[in-house]
């Protein structure tokens, strides 16, 4: 009888397998680190692309072409954002007015603050001045750096903005061909089928994440807006729309936001109860984001437990600055997407998501 050879699947240490894992994310943090001058760009591109991927759809079964219609598609963006941006800058101008202002009871305040401690710790007039000129010293040798900083990021926003139209047409013009490149490279292992879901899973999420993202930013600017205005605040507009903004940075955005107004309150304000009036106002608005309108517009197959997300914005701001705690939040609920479709990663897409099962 003739016997034909057991073929025995190799299994390898956990030692060596956590080793290999641990210097694959040592490398992908590198090469994210050192190549976000092109990875973000094309991160933020490839976003946007399957956003307006269905919009130039739409305009090719009008037979208007491939390249034109991507070209309107993006022209059209174009110009809604730079009525966005109008309306914030009009804003804006008239708050700047208020900025002298403010800038003189900042001063007055931390003049009392002084004057408190001294009377309350016992500073003499020496020692305030040696603070004082300590503090000086400080923001003197620190603001070189705060300003190449500020400038750095400056243009590294012109040099997003001015490539961003250009990957964006690419993207959407051969989307075809990235599809077929991810079905040849995996059609051996996973099969074609499969790898077809995955894609149309991936580009759904994510259009739903940023078409509800879009959404929940409107009403917030809505609910901001009117909650501001109701309790008398000044350029409740600017301060509503500019905290519903922020939003885009999870958890921690619409706290950034609401600090601007609750300082104006605090200098500004005729009485100590508008400054809680708008904790009270920003605090309502959280609850109800949190709780109402995120979950029931971007929904919950995108979703990644809390400290999942926690985690991804410290790496992401760590890599990437304000544009990684932007971008990295969605990228994980992909990858859960993702992970769920293969077998063998389904228990990192179970560890990413914010189902418990036992």
């Amino acid at each position: 009888m003739k016997h034909h050879p057991i073929k025995t699947v190799r299994e390898y240490p956990f030692w060596m397998k956590a080793a290999v894992t641990l210097g694959g994310l040592s490398l992908l943090f590198v090469i994210m680190s050192y190549g976000k001058f092109i990875l973000m760009p094309l991160a933020f591109a490839a976003f946007l692309s399957m956003l307006l991927n269905p919009i130039v759809n739409k305009l090719e079964s009008w037979k208007l072409g491939r390249a034109f219609s991507i070209i309107l598609t993006i022209l059209l963006v174009l110009v809604v954002f730079a009525g966005i941006i109008s309306l914030i800058s009009a804003q804006f101008v008239q708050f700047s007015e208020r900025i002298p202002e403010v800038t003189e009871r900042l001063k007055d305040t931390t003049a009392d603050g002084i004057r408190f401690l001294e009377e309350t710790v016992g500073l003499s007039q020496e020692q305030r001045t040696n603070y004082l000129q300590q503090g000086l010293t400080n923001v003197i040798d620190s603001s070189g750096a705060y300003i190449s900083s500020f400038l750095g990021a400056t243009t590294s926003a012109f040099t997003l903005m001015s490539l961003l139209p250009i990957f964006i047409f690419f993207m959407l013009y051969y989307k075809e061909m990235y599809q077929t490149f991810f079905r040849k490279l995996f059609e051996q292992r996973d099969g074609e089928s499969q790898i077809d879901e995955v894609l149309l899973d991936v580009q759904e999420v994510t259009q739903n994440y940023l078409v509800g993202m879009l959404t929940v930013i409107g009403i917030l600017a809505v609910l901001n807006t009117t909650g501001l205005l109701l309790i008398g605040m000044e350029h409740a507009i600017f301060f509503g729309v500019f905290a519903s903004l922020l939003a885009v940075i999870p958890y921690i955005g619409i706290i950034i936001g609401a600090l601007p107004p609750l300082l104006f309150a605090f200098l500004l304000g005729d009485s100590l109860l508008q400054p809680v009036l708008v904790i009270a106002v920003f605090g309502a608005v959280q609850f109800l984001e949190g709780n109402f309108i995120s979950p029931r517009i971007v929904g919950s197959k995108v979703s990644i437990n809390p400290f999942m997300a926690m985690l991804a914005l410290i790496i992401g701001g760590e890599v990437w600055g304000i544009s990684g705690m932007i971008l990295f939040v969605p990228l994980i609920g992909i990858l859960r997407v993702i992970f769920e479709e293969i077998d063998e990663l389904k228990p990192y897409g179970y560890l990413l998501g914010n189902r418990i099962e036992y």
